[in-house]
């Protein structure tokens, strides 16, 4: 007999290359009246990957420092916001100890906890929206065989630009360590090994169990690729669906239209990305571009500012890597995972 948590049907992964969709998308799902998509978890990468510190779940004290975690995973992820929407339930461990019940394994830990969530927001099956788990797809399919699997994809002089103005939208207090993230040949690198990791993904999951988006597709045409999506998950679509009410835009302003849903963004890299920066996404990522439907084009450098980007990318390589260390749970099993694909062979399907 299905437990009070359980989903009514497959979950919903929603992944993709960074500043791709993939929280509109989630939006958009999230307006669907069965379905429930909370603010980036991280589960994966943030608890899961740290099961050997944190231990057993089926161990009272371990389970007592997994809750503890599960409290203040949202803070960790910029998404305060959203853990408030729940009152007190997702800031103390003891509540969510009592509400998640006995957790044989991690399988249990993540299904009781989003499954005490979707319950919560009176909804009946839930998904999970977290661009990197593109690199946690084995594991996903370990838990959940039958997962349905979103991967957004975009244009990668776009993704750069957007991704050089998430300073414009992390809170204050993260704005420098954002600064210092940001370098465009390293940026096109993580936009690349993202983007390899599709065709390893579509010979892990079952045909009719993924989708791929292409984000200049569904902010052309929503209601076409939303009802395509419905059907891949197995739900009705619902024109609520698409009155999203805000994007996660990057440059700092709110747009406020009928649906919430708008393509200005598609292209932007022509106006607001220096043209070294767009030649280097180009160099760094052109196969894969092209692959994907998109077209690299002739752009004017100078070419003293190209080699000073060229030169500063080791630089830029450390300074990511400490920025991220603090979060990893372990550093070396973290890049492996990412930069594997960097050397992959596999073209990406048509």
């Amino acid at each position: 007999m299905a437990g009070p948590n359980e989903s009514s049907g497959p979950p919903v992964f929603v992944m993709g290359t960074p500043r791709s969709g993939t929280t509109l998308t989630a939006r958009i799902l999230s307006n669907h009246s069965r379905i429930f998509i909370p603010a980036e978890t991280h589960f994966f990468d943030d608890i899961y990957a740290r099961r050997r510190q944190l231990g057993d779940p089926a161990d009272a004290a371990a389970m007592r420092r997994i809750a503890e975690r599960l409290s203040t995973l949202y803070l960790r992820q910029h998404e305060g916001q959203f853990r408030k929407q729940f009152g007190g339930l997702l800031e103390d461990p003891d509540e969510i100890i009592r509400r998640m019940g006995p957790c044989r394994d991690y399988r249990d830990v993540m299904t009781r906890f989003m499954g005490m969530q979707m319950r919560e927001a009176g909804k009946v099956r839930w998904g999970n929206q977290v661009p990197r788990d593109l690199f946690n797809v084995t594991d996903i399919l370990t838990f959940y065989p039958d997962a349905k699997v979103v991967v957004c994809v975009r244009d990668v002089r776009d993704f750069l630009l957007s991704y050089s103005g998430m300073k414009n939208v992390v809170p204050a207090s993260y704005r420098a360590r954002q600064r210092r993230l940001y370098h465009p040949a390293v940026a096109a690198l993580l936009w690349r090994a993202s983007v390899r990791r599709i065709p390893a993904i579509r010979r892990q999951v079952d045909p009719g169990n993924i989708m791929v988006i292409r984000y200049e597709d569904l902010v052309g045409d929503p209601r076409v690729v939303v009802e395509a999506l419905c059907g891949m998950i197995g739900e009705a679509f619902e024109p609520a669906m698409l009155e999203v009410s805000e994007n996660n835009s990057s440059d700092g302003k709110r747009r406020e239209n009928a649906s919430g849903i708008f393509g200005s963004s598609v292209g932007r890299w022509r106006r607001g990305l220096p043209p070294e920066h767009a030649w280097i996404g180009q160099m760094v990522a052109g196969r894969d571009l092209r692959a994907l439907g998109y077209e690299p084009q002739a752009i004017a450098v100078r070419r003293i500012r190209v080699v000073l980007l060229l030169v500063a990318i080791p630089f830029a390589l450390l300074r990511g890597l400490l920025a991220n260390r603090a979060k990893q749970a372990s550093l070396l099993p973290y890049l492996a995972k990412r930069l594997a694909p960097l050397f992959s062979t596999s073209r990406q399907p048509s």
